[in-house]
Order: C-alpha cells, then structure tokens, then sequence
C-alpha cells in the first residue's frame, strides 16, 4: 500500500521532545494540527496499517482510544509519538516505547492484577502510571524522602527457605555493606521475594523477604527496615497499618478467623500487599524489554524525578515505577479503569480494548 506524504500547511511534523521550554503536549496549536491530521488519516485509511499490539480495532476506534486515554494519560499530542504525516511510520522512539508500554498494560493485568486476592475490578492503564506525565514520574513521594531516618542499616536477606544470611560473601554484593536506610527499603521493594507461599490451611504460610517472625528472632536494623517498607506501602496508599494487619495479630492473614477478630479483608488486603511487592519485583526485572527510556547517567535538575525513582539496570538508568507511582496516596489508583464502567461491543473496544484488559 502507498501512502501519501502529508504537509500541513507549510509545516512538516513537530519534534516530539520540546526543546524550548513548551510543555510535553507542544502547545495548543501543535496540538489542534494533530487532532486534524489524526482524523483525516482515521477517514483515508479506515483498516488500521502498522497497529501491532490494538488489534482486532479498526482506526476510528484506535484513533478515539488514543485521543481519550492515551493523549490525557501521558498529558501529550499527537506528535510527541507520532510524525502527523504519516501516523503509520515508527519515526520516533516514543512511538516504539509507548507500544511496549501498551503491552506492559496487558501483561500487568493479565498476569498480576486480574489475579489478585478478591480483585474488585480495577484495571492498568496508561493514566494509572502517569497521570498526566510524559516522563519523570515520581516512585517514592515526599514522606519517603522527608521521614525516612537518615542512617545506615546492615540488611541480612532471607534465602530461599526462609533462613538469614549472615555471611557478607553470601549475600548479594550490594548488600555486603551497611546502606543508608532508604537505600535498603527500596532494594526490598525491587527485590521482594515469597519464600513459604500461603496457604490457608497452614498458619506460619505468607511469608516472605520481609518476615520478622523466625527461629531465634530478627535483628533490630531488619526490623527498622521492614517497619519503614510498610511506614511506605502506608504512605502510597493513603492507609495505616490496620488496612492490612488487625493490630493484635500481625502475623495471620485470618480468611477465616473466628470469633470478633473475623474480618477477611485484613487476609485479602494483606495477600494483596503482597502480590504488589511481587509485582514491584517484577517490574524490575523486566523494565528494559518493555521500551523504557534507559539514560547513560542519572538525570538531575529541572524534569526530573527524585534520585530514588531512577534505577541502574545493566549500566542504564530507568525511571522505575513502585507503589507511589500509582496510587499517589490512595488506596485505588485514580488514574485506574474500574471494569464496572465498560460496557459490551464497540464502546466497550474504546474505552477499554480487550487486548489491555488481560482477560
């Protein structure tokens, strides 16, 4: 198939990376040519050409997807992905990264949100990430950066059967020294590992990196650790300990507990905490293969996220999402698509396309 070279009026596609201090979306003007672009591609070429992860939707439908979700969520134009002359060529790095981000969305709910403990409905999307921002989005939030105590902390892991670590030659290299306790928190939270997975018959079951409850007790630099995880996991969520835990018994997740301590979302909500920092996890170890933006250096300055957003992956720095990212203080991310709201057919294709949902 041919395609035709647009010029709109005498002005060739915009560059997608501002260089003059205008925000992320080019300015309105930019903007106003894109969405006229965007539709006169949408009634030249109806079939889609070059979609690769939208499938099975034909252009109006991507074209309205992507102007009602996608271009608010990042807080974008067209042109900040697209070259608006040929909305089918892969001319920028954006476009390439928000496709692999656009299957990061399926793969997030098919393989960790649509699974979790008594999920009520609350799907990934672009907005849920970045709520308004192209880049630079913020893991940690100020409570982190301002509460966390400044000292250094000796972090003795857990190995695969639940046992600390003692020996420093033992324990992976970064932890071989105290760290700043920041630090420490965030490597549980990229490093966060189930060594006992739960089960509801077994009482000592759900336990993980974070465990305190073991043979002959934990230290009192892990124990500041794990408490300042969960001070952060709080913090993210907007909630306090009892969100998660009854107050009484920390230890039990009490699906099925008897007697005036039966509340089953104390074990849901704490199961589900859980399967996050799995999922945090998870997404560390897998960022770079979804397209992320990897930078030689830490950025600094104007832009930027804090230092504690950024991770050294392979000799890159990546602006990692963890559980601030997303819920910003609430306990459902705002930025979330409750499954309630989409209805059957077409409209349904738009608001949420099936290939996201991950069912």
């Amino acid at each position: 198939m041919e395609f035709k070279r647009r010029n709109h009026g005498d002005h060739e596609a915009e560059p997608n990376q501002p260089t003059d201090g205008r925000e992320g979306w080019l300015g309105l003007d930019a903007w106003t040519e894109g969405v006229q672009a965007g539709q006169e591609w949408t009634v030249e070429y109806p079939n889609t050409v070059n979609v690769q992860v939208l499938v099975g939707m034909n252009s109006g439908q991507v074209w309205a997807y992507m102007q009602q979700y996608v271009s608010p969520a990042l807080g974008v134009g067209c042109q900040y992905c697209h070259d608006i002359n040929n909305f089918a060529a892969d001319t920028y790095p954006q476009k390439i990264a928000a496709r692999s981000m656009l299957r990061l969305v399926g793969d997030l709910n098919e393989q960790h949100i649509t699974n979790l403990p008594n999920w009520k409905g609350n799907y990934v999307q672009c907005a849920t990430c970045h709520f308004g921002q192209p880049v630079a989005m913020e893991a940690y939030g100020q409570q982190f950066a301002g509460s966390v105590p400044p000292i250094d902390v000796v972090v003795d892991p857990l190995d695969a059967n639940g046992q600390t670590i003692l020996d420093p030659e033992q324990k992976p290299e970064e932890l071989r020294t105290p760290l700043p306790l920041k630090e420490a928190m965030i490597w549980y939270v990229r490093n966060y590992d189930v060594w006992k997975p739960f089960d509801p018959t077994v009482a000592e079951s759900g336990r993980g990196s974070l465990a305190l409850t073991l043979d002959g007790g934990r230290t009192q630099d892990q124990v500041t650790i794990n408490q300042n995880v969960m001070n952060y996991m709080g913090w993210s969520q907007g909630v306090g300990c009892t969100y998660c835990h009854n107050s009484r018994n920390f230890i039990d997740y009490e699906l099925e507990a008897s007697g005036n301590l039966a509340h089953p979302e104390y074990g849901y909500n704490k199961l589900k905490a859980q399967r996050m920092l799995l999922l945090t996890t998870w997404l560390y170890e897998n960022w770079p293969q979804y397209g992320a933006t990897g930078y030689d250096s830490m950025p600094v300055g104007a832009g930027t996220a804090s230092e504690y957003s950024y991770a050294n992956i392979g000799g890159k720095f990546y602006n990692l999402p963890a559980c601030y990212t997303c819920h910003a203080g609430y306990t459902i991310p705002r930025g979330s698509m409750p499954s309630a709201s989409i209805p059957e057919g077409d409209a349904g294709l738009i608001v949420m396309p099936t290939v996201l949902r991950g069912q």
